[in-house]
């Protein structure tokens, strides 16, 4: 999954890191910070040690299928 923010900033989420059966570490999309909702949503990933993933004014969210490897 590719996650856009506004500013043009992207990162990439595996399916394997997400899916509760293998890696099992979620993500949020707020809405909402200290109960003020924001002007668009954010991509939060708790789990990361320095927060390289966290994507303020998300625009876009791209399901993507890598080729085949052959």
């Amino acid at each position: 999954m590719l996650v856009v923010g506004a500013d043009g900033y992207r990162t990439l989420l595996s399916y394997g890191e997400l899916s509760p059966s293998f890696g099992n570490t979620g993500v949020l999309l707020a809405t909402s910070q200290d109960g003020k909702p924001l002007s668009r949503p954010r991509l939060v990933a708790p789990h990361d040690v320095k927060g390289g993933r966290y994507v303020s004014d998300v625009v876009e969210i791209d399901v993507i299928h890598p080729p085949s490897a052959r």
